[in-house]
């Protein structure tokens, strides 16, 4: 068993330079005995106890001034290795140094005290599926990356709901799940649902479920919703921009009650649930065109995660690159290509309007068909595809738009009894100008 099975994600954190009186105050608030010390970068420095405080003059002193310099285990590593160096809990770190749990003596003790094979926590059935899917799984070292990740180490030490905003294919799920793998449900129940492909009058038994005899058809048991699967951990309710304003309500109330409603249900069932919620929508012009209720947006926005396209980011592209070829690579048994000169600066130049996902499909085909190397006549014929088709988008919208003008025009026409002043002051154009798009649509 490794560390990261029975860490607690929830602990108090400060900063190197923090006053000590600032941390004080925050361990009175939160009635908690120590903090753990983070550098500004986030990257683990010791822990800072309440009683190193308590005995110490703490004026004009910073944290790293009374810290103890306890050593961190990383999340990977064995408990049976861990020595007897600690005195009431042991902090745990990823492999890039960030604080992301703590283990209890008291844990430990539980835990070598039971002669069980497999812990409590580890039972699973077939409706209680974990997340797939860490921190470690996103890849990447621009700022960028690391700041997404901070961003998901905050939300998973907390309850609160997350809203993940993106493009299509940036990886949003991921994102999702390496929150719900660093929470403290991470061995609960992660249920997904994506709102835009289920038909709206099926999604709320889908999310809800159905009592038996509910309606036609309704199995002779009944059926639980993903709510009710999902109870004690958490839902991943995906494109939620794409959700009808009726069942947008209904997923106002759980979130404010904490209660869902079977279809044909007589009572509330209470559920413990925590709701990621993400979408490539704009939200915030939804509501303007009501499109969108105003408060479930409030309630959903909580936690904001907005995760850039890969075009923002392209110093990632290369170890993403190197990642799916050698993932695709071990998958189909085959030997991990070489990387032609030159294959890298294609790869940066290009905009990818479909993001990870599309380079990750990019990899696979590549591996699928290639030789022995990755070379940049293999990538040009993928690019002038894509460019091609951008082009004949343009071409498509230039002349849509050239025809709605051209309608607009005789609609005012007729509208004005061919009054071209009239025409032209209603468009707000010269009277020479309506004639130039008179005889260019040969209108007459």
């Amino acid at each position: 068993m490794k560390a990261k099975d029975i860490m607690n994600c929830f602990f108090e954190e400060c900063c190197t330079t923090d006053h000590v009186g600032y941390v004080k105050n925050m361990m009175i608030e939160k009635q908690s005995d120590f903090a753990i010390v983070v550098d500004r970068e986030g990257r683990y420095k010791g822990v800072l106890y309440a009683r190193s405080i308590v005995n110490t003059s703490i004026e004009g002193k910073t944290c790293h001034e009374i810290m103890s310099e306890v050593r961190a285990i990383g999340e990977e590593q064995a408990l049976e290795h861990i020595n007897d160096d600690y005195k009431s809990f042991i902090p745990v770190i990823n492999r890039m140094g960030y604080p992301v749990g703590i283990i209890t003596l008291e844990e430990m003790f539980n835990l070598w005290r039971t002669e069980k094979k497999e812990p409590v926590f580890q039972r699973k059935t077939p409706n209680n599926r974990t997340a797939k899917y860490t921190i470690d799984d996103i890849i990447g070292n621009s700022h960028i990356v690391m700041s997404l990740k901070e961003s998901i180490l905050s939300a998973a030490r907390v309850r609160s709901t997350v809203l993940i905003l993106g493009e299509t294919g940036v990886g949003k799920e991921l994102v999702a799940q390496a929150i719900a793998n660093l929470s403290a449900r991470r061995f609960k129940p992660f249920v997904r649902i994506n709102c835009a492909a289920i038909p709206e009058n099926l999604l709320e038994s889908e999310l809800f479920g159905y009592e038996a005899g509910a309606y036609t058809g309704a199995l002779k048991g009944g059926n639980q919703g993903k709510f009710e699967i999902a109870d004690g951990g958490t839902i991943f309710l995906d494109e939620i921009g794409d959700m009808q304003l009726m069942m947008q309500a209904k997923i106002l109330r759980v979130l404010q009650e904490r209660e869902i409603e079977k279809i044909g249900g007589r009572y509330p069932i209470p559920v413990d649930v925590r709701v990621i919620a993400a979408t490539h929508a704009d939200l915030e012009r939804m509501i303007e065109n009501r499109e969108f209720r105003q408060d479930l947006y409030y309630r959903l926005n909580v936690i904001p995660i907005h995760i850039p396209p890969l075009r923002e980011h392209v110093e990632d592209i290369e170890p993403l690159f190197n990642h799916y070829i050698n993932l695709y690579a071990e998958e189909m048994g085959l030997t991990a290509p070489n990387v032609e000169r030159g294959v890298y600066e294609m790869l940066k130049a290009y905009h990818w309007p479909g993001n990870v996902r599309e380079l990750k499909n990019l990899v696979e085909m590549l591996i699928a068909s290639n030789s022995g190397r990755i070379a940049k006549g293999m990538l040009s014929s993928y690019f002038s595809d894509k460019l091609e088709y951008e082009r004949q988008d343009e071409n498509y919208l230039k002349l849509n738009s050239i025809e709605a003008e051209r309608e607009m025009i005789l609609k005012y026409l007729k509208m004005h009894d061919n009054n071209k002043n009239k025409v032209a002051d209603v468009l707000g154009i010269s009277r020479s100008t309506l004639y130039n798009k008179l005889k260019r649509y040969q209108i007459k």
